[in-house]
This record gives C-alpha cells, sequence and structure tokens, in this order.
C-alpha cells in the first residue's frame, strides 16, 4: 500500500493448462504440513488440475483429473479437511475425488439430477455435499463411511435453474440462488 491507502494489485502468475475455458477455481483449506498453497480449478476441457506452489514460488500443475466427466467441469470446492475434492459436471454428475498417498482417486460419482450440475458446495462439517442443477434442485448427499454419499434431500421450489449452492463457513446453513431471482436458505 502507499501513502494514500490504496492496494496495488498486480499479476505475478499466469497458470496455463486448459485446454478450453476454466470456470471456476478453490483455494485447498488444509493442503498438509509443510505444503505450498495448493488451488484447482475446473473448465470445460472436462478436467479439473490441481496446481501446487513449489518453494522458489512458482506454480505447477501437479494432476490433471480427468475421464470422468462427459461434458464441462463447471464448479469444484474441497473439504473442509482438504482431503475430497468434488466437483460438479453438465454431464448431470458431481465426482469425489480423494487425495492420498501422492494421488487423487475417484471414489464416488454422485448421480440424480436429471439435467446439468452446476455448482458443488461442502457442509462445514464436511459430513454433507450439496449439489444445484438445471432440474430446478439441490440435493444433499451425506458422506459415509468410506467415502460412500447417500442422497438424504432433495430441496425443490425454485422455479427456474438453480446456478449456486453455498454452506455457511461455521453453520449448517446452505443457501441457494436462481435464475427465478430468489435466493432461499
Amino acid at each position: 500500500m502507499d501513502g494514500g491507502g490504496a492496494a496495488e494489485v498486480r499479476e505475478t502468475h499466469r497458470l496455463v493448462g486448459h485446454a478450453d475455458r476454466a470456470w471456476a477455481l478453490a483455494w485447498n483449506p488444509n493442503p498438509g504440513a509443510g505444503a505450498g498453497p495448493v488451488l484447482a480449478s475446473c473448465g470445460a476441457d472436462k478436467t479439473v488440475r490441481i496446481w501446487k506452489r513449489a518453494p522458489d514460488g512458482a506454480w505447477h500443475c501437479s494432476d490433471v483429473l480427468e475421464g470422468v466427466h462427459e461434458r464441462t467441469v463447471r464448479s469444484c470446492a474441497w473439504s473442509p479437511d482438504g482431503k475430497l475434492l468434488a466437483d460438479a459436471s453438465f454431464d448431470g454428475t458431481a465426482a469425489i475425488w480423494e487425495y492420498s498417498g501422492g494421488d487423487f482417486e475417484l471414489v464416488d460419482t454422485l448421480e440424480g439430477h436429471a439435467n446439468e450440475v452446476k455448482s458443488v458446495s461442502w457442509s462445514q462439517s464436511g459430513s454433507m455435499v450439496a449439489t444445484c442443477s438445471r432440474d430446478r434442485a439441490a440435493w444433499i448427499w451425506e458422506i459415509l463411511p468410506g467415502n460412500d454419499h447417500e442422497c438424504v434431500d432433495v430441496l425443490e421450489g425454485h422455479t427456474e435453474d438453480v446456478k449456486m449452492v453455498q454452506w455457511h463457513p461455521f453453520f449448517d446453513v446452505l443457501v441457494s440462488v436462481s435464475y427465478d431471482n430468489t435466493i432461499r436458505v
């Protein structure tokens, strides 16, 4: 900041790797002891890319999560403990990836929405995932032992596409926003 109070913002790195539009980003909240920042990005190339910053400050793509979705991946979100990554795709599914032993493994595919899945969000406890879709619904998925997932509720009421879902960072409160000009809590 200069003496006038204005902050200077400038580009320090440019991450190149997606073969088509990049749609969303998510910082890992807990990348592990001694690890630098970890970022997930998803895009129209049907992939999720994991970006890590090396000790020298350079960024590199460490993993490409692919081969699961048939259409664009529109949203991604880390679990609060940073061990699981969820993504949402326009192919009507969401995927759950686990980072274990230095590799990402697909542990489950969440199926049930009638149309494109537009957003995914983890509850603050990490025990639930919410997804939303063009089908005008938000689905709540419970995380079960062994990384199995079960739909425990379907929230309906929006009259148009549900664009995004977001859990409160400290409480089990979910909000959704829709093309019907409403926000539901």
